[in-house]
């Protein structure tokens, strides 16, 4: 058995391109276009959207929440809420402690959402029980679940739709398709072909 830092295995950035060329051909794109909808409608029709992920995830899901954000708001869409659910760190700590940390999505959850509303789930593995918990008490509200996952899992079946990224298990590329996909809804919202820096004087991405 070759261990992990074995020149035969390690293939370098060639190695990793080739992964991620293969992941990205694995894809099934009218799966994605009704995921990319599910979250563009609620945009355009003023529901709340709301992401959660853990670890690499959840920057995944801060990411999520700013484009889209500023994707509605260039597009005019006046959403009463875009979240990601990690990125109130008191927030979070506050109920893993008081509470627990599988609590972490589902509380804040519960507190802000209404029913139309959607829930996006980030997760490599799509067992994560904080996830889980979230998705069980979106649903129990009338809140719809999209969920982004490795592979399928307990979370593909708490789910409205689950788009099983076909990795298997490789973190990494999961993360990379997840950040995919942020920009294939905002590019959607904003009703454009491609993202270009537009003002630079003033600042803007």
């Amino acid at each position: 058995m070759r261990s992990h830092s074995d020149p035969a295995t390690v293939r370098g950035a060639r190695g990793y391109v080739d992964d991620l060329s293969l992941a990205l051909d694995r894809l099934d794109t009218e799966q994605l276009d009704g995921a990319i909808e599910m979250v563009a409608s609620r945009i355009r029709g003023g529901r709340g959207v709301f992401v959660v992920g853990n670890g690499g995830s959840s920057s995944v899901a801060d990411h999520m929440a700013c484009d889209w954000q500023a994707a509605a708001w260039y597009a005019g869409h006046r959403t009463r809420e875009i979240s990601s659910l990690t990125e109130n760190t008191a927030r979070i700590t506050a109920i893993a402690n008081d509470f627990s940390y599988e609590a972490i999505f589902e509380q804040q959850l519960t507190e802000r959402c209404q029913p139309g509303d959607l829930l996006v789930c980030l997760s490599v593995s799509g067992a994560s029980p904080n996830v889980l918990r979230a998705a069980s008490a979106a649903r129990e509200r009338g809140v719809a679940v999209l969920s982004l996952v490795g592979r399928l899992s307990p979370l593909s079946e708490l789910s409205d739709m689950a788009v099983h990224l076909d990795v298997h298990g490789d973190y990494g590329l999961t993360e990379d398709l997840q950040s995919l996909f942020t920009h294939m809804v905002a590019r959607s919202v904003r009703k454009v072909g491609t993202h270009r820096v537009s003002a630079p004087a003033r600042g803007l991405v």
